[in-house]
């Protein structure tokens, strides 16, 4: 009887599928945000491993762990769940999470998104990726499918969970009862980070793609190279009118650059960003993202 209380009581006192959403959002924004703000200042971890093993790799997975865990381990809840009043309980008994279960949140809330955009990254720009990557890929679309279904059963109050993950683990989400118990500094420094979730919005925002190109970009388009600049060699091997500036060969499947303005061949532009990350002309830092199809009519 006392079980089955406990579990009405969570029916009746979990958030809205809107409340969770805001809170998953706001959770991810932390790992680009920070990701923009180490890379400003020049923050990662590059050292030799073993032999010709290197590792060159971002802080930012690690600090979003430690601000993970420690929201777990204060008030039960993420940092985005924290914000918005949201605590994890687990379903049958409403009692807050046990240290391996804040381990265990921390971790998944880290980690899966961390794969997932690596996966994605290195599958946009490579041609040729292991049969695991391509299987793991898959496993995140069958994760987000099964993720949109259990949000709808949650949405039609059929579901105590809204997420395969926090059914797995046995937790649901609801209002707190009554306020965390924690000290005085500790409220202070955890409402300094909430606060900052603001700041965390418009860096988020700042960086964009779509908005910097709302505002200009950041690069002016550079001027046409005059002929009394060019260099004699590469006089004799400028391209004619229609050709890749790359292979000096009539243009196939033209792809402009965003960023400078110039037209190539698509296999060429992506080969070559492959390698230098640059504009071949200009010399300005572009990525796929940059490249725009040209279709004639």
């Amino acid at each position: 009887m006392a079980e089955a209380a406990n579990v009405r009581q969570n029916l009746q006192n979990v958030p809205s599928i809107f409340e969770i959403s805001a809170a998953e959002t706001l959770d991810n924004l932390i790992y680009p945000a920070l990701s923009k703000i180490f890379d400003y200042f020049g923050l990662r971890l590059d050292f030799k491993l073993w032999g010709n093993i290197r590792v060159n790799e971002e802080l930012s997975p690690l600090v979003t762990w430690v601000l993970q865990y420690l929201y777990l381990r204060k008030r039960a809840s993420s940092f985005g769940e924290s914000f918005y009043g949201l605590q994890r309980t687990v379903t049958a008994t409403g009692a807050l999470l046990s240290r391996q279960q804040q381990f265990q949140s921390a971790t998944l809330l880290t980690l899966l998104p961390y794969i997932e955009r690596k996966l994605r990254t290195r599958s946009a720009q490579h041609d040729n990726t292991y049969a695991w990557e391509t299987q793991l890929i898959n496993l995140f679309h069958i994760y987000n499918a099964s993720k949109a279904a259990h949000t709808f059963l949650y949405l039609i109050k059929y579901a105590t969970s809204h997420s395969p993950l926090f059914r797995a683990l046995r937790l649901t989400l609801r209002y707190p009862s009554e306020p965390p118990k924690e000290d005085k500094w500790t409220y202070l420094f955890l409402k300094l980070l909430e606060v900052l979730a603001f700041f965390l919005q418009f860096i988020q925002w700042w960086y964009s793609n779509d908005q910097r190109r709302k505002l200009g970009g950041s690069l002016q388009n550079p001027e046409p190279l005059k002929q009394s600049q060019l260099s004699q060699e590469l006089q004799q091997t400028e391209p004619k009118r229609g050709e890749c500036p790359i292979c000096l060969l009539v243009l196939q499947t033209p792809t402009a650059c965003a960023v400078s303005g110039y037209v190539y061949c698509w296999k060429c532009i992506v080969t070559h960003l492959k390698q230098h990350g640059s504009c071949p002309i200009t010399k300005y830092a572009i990525t796929l993202e940059d490249l725009v199809r040209i279709y004639e009519t």
